[in-house]
């Protein structure tokens, strides 16, 4: 019952609470991090108070940049919020699975990029100021975006690295790049040493050295034309400096994740500064007038959300460490040689390493699979999905996106829930389905629903649906 009172609230607010605490056994290193220590079964919350003036300025400033945005409509708003100040709570599973699989996960967590753009956003202004009152502006300005994003690992990074830079401007000092991101790691595990536990942290860290290391050298190295190839070695060589971190926590990449992010990368930066600038001004004005403002939103944050979706059906592959390790062979190799024919067969090399597992993935799927909470079933022209549950639908539209699963023939519902019927929603926003069976419950848009058994056809092999106590049920016939 608390939780009605609680949902409203944001960072920083202070509530009165009466809870039952008791210890985290077991917590993984990621909670032990975070400084988290017990869990607290909360029974009455009453009264708030709304915190320090920092946290109000920035709760207030998300309060009005999201109620400008209602128009969006709740995914699109959903992917909005994501993009300006990393809120992803109302994601949906499809979203964040096709996000996921395309690689682009890291433009919904706000980073050094959303660092830089606003920073671009208020430049103007503060180039007015003296030198003094530049820096304290700075200060302000990075403190409270640092508040609305929660303090995440990867903007303390950069607006820790945003105030070095500007206090060597101030003293007239110009501080190398590299120079200023080893300060950075110093102050903050000075001042935190559990940061180094944070997956973000790690990952924002190794962007950024592979991006000041690597990316002019390699835009230097490759040929075409420089706007394409700055930005496709900014995202290559971010996304190699941080392979190895991704694949010891997560597993193997996408491959679809070099198209992706060139494809949306910028139109992730447009979104940002839109947001800050005219999105915090659309919660000012009336909704017919917010809505006017937030056209440009629509169709940048539609263009990343197609991107996100259609790169994450391309049959590209994944790699693994024996291939990104080929990659970066063929890298180093390339950018060691000064003859431009040496340079064209690494980068060959390269293309040939990261094509291989579409060439693979060409062989024809298995004809059954057990999935998580799902069931798949094909032969060449026909294909049957059983779902068994809808309590972990983010882990079954990723098991069925990673079996290659594409138009659905039928789509069997063994259960009725609220669940189920949005599992179902998603998986048609993502496949092509011809028929659905499931109980009528669960579709509730007035589907033709089966009664009694009901049979098809797949190979040489008959399967049978059976209305029982526990729902719709898919199952082999006997041989006979």
């Amino acid at each position: 019952s608390p939780a009605g009172w609680l949902r409203p609230r944001l960072m920083g607010e202070r509530v009165r609470i009466e809870a039952t605490l008791r210890p985290l056994n077991d917590a993984p290193i990621w909670l032990r991090a975070q400084g988290i220590a017990g869990r607290a079964t909360i029974t009455h919350a009453s009264g708030f108070t709304e915190g320090r003036l920092h946290t109000r300025v920035a709760n207030s400033v998300r309060r009005t940049i999201e109620a400008g945005a209602v128009s969006l409509g709740r995914e699109q708003r959903a992917l909005f919020t994501g993009l300006v100040y990393g809120d992803d709570r109302r994601q949906s599973p499809l979203t964040a699975d096709n996000f996921a699989g395309a690689g682009l996960t890291h433009l919904l967590a706000v980073s050094g990029q959303n660092v830089a753009f606003l920073l671009a956003i208020v430049g103007p202004g503060l180039r007015k100021l003296g030198h003094r009152k530049r820096l304290i502006a700075v200060g302000v300005v990075l403190l409270v975006f640092a508040t609305m994003t929660r303090f995440e690992a990867s903007v303390l990074r950069a607006s820790v690295m945003a105030a070095i830079a500007a206090t060597g401007a101030l003293i007239g000092t110009a501080v190398p790049a590299q120079r200023v991101l080893t300060l950075t790691v110093i102050a903050l595990l000075a001042i935190d040493p559990l940061l180094v536990h944070s997956v973000a942290f790690q990952l924002s860290l190794a962007a950024s050295a592979g991006i000041l290391l690597w990316s002019a050298r390699v835009a230097r190295a490759l040929p075409g034309p420089r706007p394409l190839i700055d930005a496709l070695a900014v995202t290559a060589t971010a996304q190699f400096a941080v392979a190895p971190i991704l694949l010891w926590r997560f597993g193997p990449l996408p491959v679809a994740s070099l198209p992706a992010n060139v494809l949306a990368g910028p139109a992730a930066g447009p979104v940002m500064m839109w947001g800050m600038t005219a999105g915090w001004v659309a919660g000012l004005v009336p909704s017919g007038v917010a809505e006017v403002i937030h056209l440009p939103t629509r169709m940048l944050v539609g263009w990343i959300d197609a991107v996100a979706l259609r790169c994450a059906s391309l049959p590209l592959g994944e790699l693994g460490p024996a291939p990104l390790a080929a990659c970066g062979l063929g890298a180093w190799l390339g950018l060691r040689s000064s003859r431009e024919p040496a340079r064209l067969a690494c980068l060959a090399l390269i293309l040939a390493v990261l094509a291989l597992p579409a060439i693979v993935g060409w062989q024809r799927p298995a004809s059954s699979a057990r999935l998580i909470d799902a069931v798949v079933v094909r032969d060449d022209t026909t294909t049957v999905v059983a779902l068994t549950d809808a309590r972990r639908p983010e882990e079954v539209l990723a098991s069925m996106r990673q079996a290659r699963v594409g138009e659905i023939d039928v789509l069997v519902a063994k259960t009725s829930s609220f669940a189920m019927a949005d599992l179902i929603r998603w998986i048609e926003a993502r496949h092509r389905v011809v028929s659905i069976w499931a109980p009528a419950a669960t579709m509730g848009r007035g589907e033709i629903v089966p009664t009694g058994d009901q049979r098809i056809k797949i190979g040489n092999r008959w399967l049978r649906t059976a209305v029982d106590d526990n729902g719709l049920v898919l199952m082999p016939e006997a041989e006979s």
